[in-house]
């Protein structure tokens, strides 16, 4: 096994705790126990005060296409303590959580907003590790 196979392999147990697949704020909404199966196949739990203040900070038209958990991915290209989000609604909710104006599909927040973020949204928001390998393909997708 090379070196990129063995960093490809310590990233994915890392991610371990990733859900399987995102669901939609709107069908969280519609389960008396709102929850995700993970990849260790372990459940993921959603508080509902939390998809309740969701709902809040978007349109009824949009809880259809906010795709939960809100994944943070973390990654030592961006630099120390940064972070980054993907997705358009994931980045229009986080914007309106921090008060903060972007316009491209990714946004790049730090430690102290990071911070924010997970104490607002301690369920429904969950990290992700990457890393480049040195054949220029990312470990540990999350999708």
């Amino acid at each position: 096994m090379d070196h990129d196979e063995i960093i490809k392999k310590q990233i994915q147990n890392l991610n371990r705790h990733l859900p399987k697949g995102r669901i939609s704020l709107e069908k969280l909404l519609e389960q008396d126990k709102p929850r995700v199966e993970n990849r260790d196949g372990d459940t993921h739990r959603f508080k509902r005060r939390e998809l309740e203040y969701l709902a809040d900070l978007l349109p009824p038209e949009k809880h259809s296409k906010l795709r939960l958990p809100i994944i943070v991915r973390i990654s030592p290209e961006l630099g120390r303590g940064a972070s980054k989000i993907s997705g358009k609604i994931e980045r229009e909710v986080i914007e309106k959580i921090l008060e903060k104006e972007g316009d491209e599909d990714e946004l790049v927040i730090y430690r102290p907003e990071i911070r924010k973020i997970r104490r607002k949204l301690p369920t429904t928001t969950q990290y992700a590790f990457m890393i480049s390998s040195t054949k220029g393909k990312p470990y540990g997708r999350t999708r």
